[in-house]
Order: structure tokens, then sequence, then C-alpha cells
């Protein structure tokens, strides 16, 4: 079995886990909420990672933030496996008028997840053509959405 190892950076701060044993995710808390704009915020988690060799880390937005006006503003953040500091979320606030109040009721609260993937090694190769397939070129909306 694999090690994540994991950094906390406040006192008394939850130890990101998952909520159920099979669980994918670990839970990342707010634990500082600074704002950018009225519309965006970056959240502290108070984590640090250093995943096991050959492994990155990504973090992706708990399926709960959607029951709120915020959303993860790059999606899916990936957290390169040589960097050690914290982990950072930002969130775009789709409400009403200001979003700080909003975003200060967020500190505490489980916002968003790590999930542990494999890093593969690859070369690029740059060519002149692509193999063909059934597909082809077809992109937005091409197999009939």
């Amino acid at each position: 079995m694999s090690t994540l190892r994991l950094q906390l950076h406040y006192p008394d701060m939850p130890v990101p886990q998952r909520a159920h044993p099979k669980d994918v995710g670990l839970d990342l808390t707010a634990m500082v909420v600074e704002p950018h704009n009225e519309r965006l915020f970056f959240i502290d988690t108070g984590v640090s990672v250093e995943p096991p060799e050959g492994y990155y880390v990504e973090v992706v937005a708990r399926s709960s933030l959607s029951k709120t006006d915020f959303i993860l503003a790059n999606s899916v953040g990936i957290i390169d496996p040589d960097y050690r500091g914290r982990i950072r979320l930002a969130l775009r606030y789709l409400g009403g008028e200001s979003g700080a109040d909003a975003a200060a009721e967020l500190i505490g609260r489980r916002v968003a997840q790590l999930i542990l993937r494999r890093r593969e090694e690859v070369t690029v190769e740059v060519v002149s053509e692509l193999g063909v397939t059934v597909r082809g070129v077809g992109g937005f909306g091409s197999s009939g959405g």
C-alpha cells in the first residue's frame, strides 16, 4: 500500500479523510477564505501533500458544493508531485450580489477532495498524420447529443 504524506498547517484542524471506507477522495476543509473580488474567493485548506513516488494528486469539488452558489473555478486542480505548498482552492460565486457572506459560511466545511492518481511517463511524438478511426474529426454534438 502506498502512503500519501500530509502536512497540516493549523492546530486542531480536521485530518483529510474518507467519509466512508470505499470512498475515493479524502475530504478537504475550508480553513481560511481570502476574497479576491466579489465573485472569486481563495480557500486555504491548510494542507500540503507529498504523494508517493509515481503519483500526483487531483483536487475536485465535493458533490455537496453543488448545493451552494460556488463552483471550483478551474474544475479540477492538479497538484504536481514536487509541489509542497498549501493546497488552495479558487471558488467562483454564482449567486446574487457579493459572495463575501456566503464565502465566510464555508469556513469549517468540507468543500473539496483529494484524489491520488498514478502519474504515467510518456514520450511525445509529433507526426504529420494520426491513425484513422470511425469517429474521425467529429467533435461537439457529433454523437447525436
